[in-house]
Order: structure tokens, then sequence, then C-alpha cells
């Protein structure tokens, strides 16, 4: 089967063999046309190209590095679980050399700000708010993501915007400690104009709080209950009571050692009788 291009002056050129090939010259005029235009669009890369590559979403993401303390003592929280919502989107300028605003996402409109006006309590207080948001309207584009052993853990891919970064699940090790939500903001612009020193691989640290252990208080044994002591009239000691009684014994000894020697005199004054008869 053969193909055909049309001429320019209306005529058909046959493409294939014999008769109908194109001429060597033609050929090669072609293929330097055609390394002149590769050899112009590397040359015009840096100025057009390159810039535009640059802003592309590849490779950008979110690492959070989760640690206890300061310096070299900081210890790493490891097996926390964290969620990360898309919240808005950035918008550039004409040639993406700056960021002139943001716009909240439409699963957002709802808990919308001007984002880029907050002071730093008014994002700590958006983000309790877009927080209570997306738990309700399961709004998180990432869930389930667990630090390792250093305490680290990296999203994937994402594209320009401010995400919202929540601790969501904490290991028994780490309880100990709390940390608040908060935003990040891809790319960190560092606040320069030059893209190529804007930060899209940002790493974000939250701030812990370690929360007091409570001290049990230690239970008081029972103490030992005091015997009453019986009540005695006025005037009157339970010395004295106690003497009473003690004489009330002896009284009573005395009379039946009276008794007993009166019937021992008798029997014996008896026995004299029966002997002198």
């Amino acid at each position: 089967m053969h193909s055909a291009i049309t001429r320019s002056d209306g005529g058909l050129l046959r493409r294939g063999r014999g008769t109908g090939r194109l001429p060597r010259g033609i050929v090669a005029v072609c293929g330097a046309l055609v390394g002149m235009v590769m050899l112009l669009t590397v040359a015009l890369a840096p100025f057009g190209a390159t810039a535009n590559a640059t802003m592309t979403t590849s490779g950008m993401f979110i690492t959070i590095s989760a640690k206890a303390g300061d310096g070299d003592s900081a210890r790493p929280l490891a097996g926390d679980t964290y969620s990360v919502a898309y919240v808005a989107e950035v918008e550039f300028n004409a040639d993406h050399t700056a960021i002139t605003g943001f716009k909240t996402n439409t699963w957002f409109e709802d808990v919308d700000r001007d984002w880029g006006k907050l002071t730093s309590s008014q994002y700590s207080a958006a983000a309790k708010e877009v927080v209570a948001y997306a738990d309700k309207h399961d709004g998180y584009t990432f869930t389930d993501l667990r630090t390792d052993a250093n305490g680290k853990v990296t999203t994937p891919s994402l594209n320009f915007g401010i995400y919202l970064v929540k601790r969501v699940g904490v290991a028994d090790a780490n309880k100990a400690y709390r940390c608040d939500p908060f935003f990040v903001m891809l790319p960190e612009t560092n606040g320069s104009t030059n893209i190529d020193d804007w930060d899209y691989r940002v790493t974000a640290s939250p701030k812990f709080e370690q929360i007091a252990t409570p001290v049990p208080t230690p239970s008081s044994p029972t103490p030992t209950p005091t015997p009453t002591p019986t009540p005695t009239a006025p005037g009157e000691s339970s010395i004295a009571k106690t003497g009473a009684a003690v004489m009330r014994y002896v009284e009573a000894a005395v009379i039946l050692g009276a008794m007993a020697f009166t019937i021992m005199f008798v029997r014996a004054q008896l026995r004299l009788r029966r002997k002198e008869r």
C-alpha cells in the first residue's frame, strides 16, 4: 500500500520505491531544519520551559516530624497516626513568581477564611474549627499516616495549597504528650520571589505539650474505733464504782464464811452431847 503527501502545486508526490522517493537534497535540508529546532528548544528552555516544569506538583509533600522535647534529648513519638485535609488552593501571579492569595476548596466553604491575613492566634482558632468540620463531614484527604521509629511520616505527592494536619491516634507510650491541629502551606516561599528558593518538601514539627500525670491520693487507713466509756453520775468516778463492787464481793465472802463456821460449830456441839449420853 502506498501513501501520498499533497504538493504545493496541487499534484501528488508518491512515497515508496522507484521514482516516487524524495530527493536526497530535500531530505538533508529537512533534517537540518529539525536539528535547528531542537537546538533552539534547548537554548530557550531556561526562559520558559524549565520555570513551568518547576511549578509542577511532582515530588511535593509534607513530612511530619513528631518529637517531644528539644535538641538531642528530643524523644521521637513513634506509632502515632495523623490525618491531612486539603483546605485551600494557592493562587499565583501570571508568571508564577509570587503567591497572590488563597481559594478555599468547595468542601470547606462553610469554614472559609481570608487565609493570607490571619494572625497566629486566628490560625489556631481556625484549625480547631476546620478539624471539627472535617471530622463531621469526613473531609480528610489522607488518613492513618503512621510515624516510624524516628517519629516521621511523609504524605503522598500533594498539590499547592494549605493543608490541615491532625493527630488522630496516639500510641500508649506517647499518651503523656498532646498537640493541637495545625496548618501547613505548600510551597513555603521563605519570603523569596525566586521559585527556585521555595521549599516544595516541607517538614512540619508539631509542638507537643506534656500532660501532667495525676498523682494518686493515698487512701487513709480505717481508724480503729475507740471504745465508748460508760457514763458516770455527776461527782462519781469509774474508779469509785470499781471499788464498791469489790467491797460487795468481800462482804458476801464474810457472810458465807460466818454461816459455814456456825454450821460447823453446831455440828460439833451435837457430837459432844451424843457422847455424853
